[in-house]
């Protein structure tokens, strides 16, 4: 049997505190909610955003993988 964890998603200032107040410190810790952190989740998991809805749709690797390729182009075009 399963038990269930719980999964902090986003967090990055004070509010994190905040919700380790209310439900403990997190099992898993998430960046970003994609298709990584989902696949990570497991039904009866808790899952805590540090914003928006519960139910939002977790964001495909195409999107992160533009996101990560634009990044590394601004940084060779700063760097040099």
């Amino acid at each position: 049997m399963h038990s269930a964890l719980v999964h902090f998603v986003s967090f990055r200032d004070d509010r994190y505190w905040n919700a380790v107040r209310v439900w403990g410190l997190p099992d898993m810790i998430h960046e970003a909610w994609d298709r990584y952190a989902a696949d990570d989740t497991a039904p009866g998991d808790i899952v805590i955003f540090a914003e928006g809805a519960w139910n939002q749709e977790p964001r495909s690797f195409s999107v992160e993988a533009a996101r990560s390729r634009e990044a590394r182009r601004i940084g060779r075009e700063t760097s040099g």
